[in-house]
């Protein structure tokens, strides 16, 4: 049937307009779409991320902690375990491999330029270890741009975080600030858990870190009143100074406190007229400081273009959120231009073959 209407000059003539109509707009698609006019520092921040990946890698086998390729495909060793000492809740392993991408800290980077910070700004930062690769993300980000990074971290992790007893978050990034790969560092901790003073752990597992922790010279929060514990952290974070940003990762109780529910974050900085009360995300929304909130990982990369638990690992510089988006009146034009100017010489064909005939 099909090859019955190819015999056909004028249905051949059409389908191979067709087919080079859909090749042209396939290579407009890479060829027209501009870099971001950040372009320059997302490249940098991916490539820190990168190199920090790879030293926590190098340190986590150097430490004798083995690398499961069956859930960490990639081998990154940013990927923890099922169930741990310090584990807190289940955890999605597909969200925390995609966590892994560089291309994290391009967005990231991305989205805190489009905020007009500068440098010397004081960004606080509320980080799970449920995330260490976004927490990664984030502190080259924040290094790449020359801001101030108030930092704090909960200990306690979802599975597949950073949830290693031995071998916590802020042991590894105390570990890359020692070698002097990060200028930004976390100065303050909590265990997170149940109420935020992890209920759910052995106190001996409490104790062995608290005293791993004092080495790294970091302040503990412990209060197991929740809505005591983010009063303290807020004003914690307002006595460094004026902040321009508060950037949160991941869940746990202190974003939003016990009133926490799901909200759209796809594109990063939270839009106006949300209905948040509560948590360190409420108190800095409802005083006008640009929140910036990454969980929903998988919504985030669809939105953003980032590839979800890919194995393949591309260029950096070369994925699609180094990009504008191309959707744009300008293309659309293109695209019926081109589609008009097929429909006039297809009539103009019809014509002559009518004419012959």
């Amino acid at each position: 049937m099909i090859l019955k209407i190819l015999k056909d000059k004028r249905n051949f003539l059409m389908v191979v307009m067709l087919i080079s109509i859909l090749f042209i707009q396939y290579n407009l698609k890479s060829s027209i779409a501009p870099k971001s006019k950040y372009y320059n520092e997302m490249y940098i921040a991916s490539r820190k991320m990168e190199k920090l990946l790879v030293e926590i890698k190098k340190e986590k086998l150097k430490r004798g902690f083995e690398i499961d390729s069956n859930i960490d495909k990639n081998s990154t060793g940013l990927i923890g375990l099922e169930w741990s000492e310090i584990s807190t809740t289940l955890g999605d392993e597909v969200a925390k491999r995609t966590s892994t991408n560089t291309d994290f800290a391009a967005l990231i980077t991305k989205k805190i330029k489009e905020l007009n910070l500068r440098q010397g700004d004081r960004v606080a930062v509320n980080m799970s270890s449920s995330f260490p690769a976004l927490n990664l993300a984030v502190i080259s980000a924040l290094d790449t741009l020359g801001l101030e990074g108030v930092i704090v971290n909960t200990v306690g992790s979802s599975s597949y975080g950073a949830n290693i007893k031995d071998f916590t978050y802020l042991d590894m990034e105390k570990h890359l600030y020692n070698r002097g790969l990060i200028d930004n560092t976390s100065i303050a901790y909590s265990f997170g858990g149940i109420d935020d003073v992890a209920k759910e752990f052995e106190q001996e597992v409490i104790e062995e870190i608290k005293n791993r922790n004092r080495k790294y010279n970091l302040i503990l929060f412990y209060n197991s009143n929740l809505e005591e514990n983010i009063e303290q952290r807020y004003k914690f974070y307002q006595e460094r100074g004026a902040i321009k940003l508060f950037i949160n990762v991941g869940g746990n109780s202190l974003a939003f406190g016990k009133s926490y529910k799901d909200i759209e974050n796809s594109d990063l900085i939270l839009p106006k007229k949300l209905q948040i009360r509560d948590g360190l995300v409420g108190k800095f929304y409802n005083s006008s400081v640009p929140v910036i909130h990454l969980l929903n990982i998988k919504g985030i990369a669809l939105k953003n273009k980032i590839p979800i638990d890919s194995v393949e690992k591309s260029e950096i510089g070369t994925g699609a959120v180094f990009f504008e988006d191309i959707n744009s009146m300008k293309y659309n034009l293109i695209i019926i231009i081109l589609v008009l100017i097929f429909f006039v010489y297809n009539a103009k064909i019809m014509k002559k073959f009518e004419v012959k005939s």
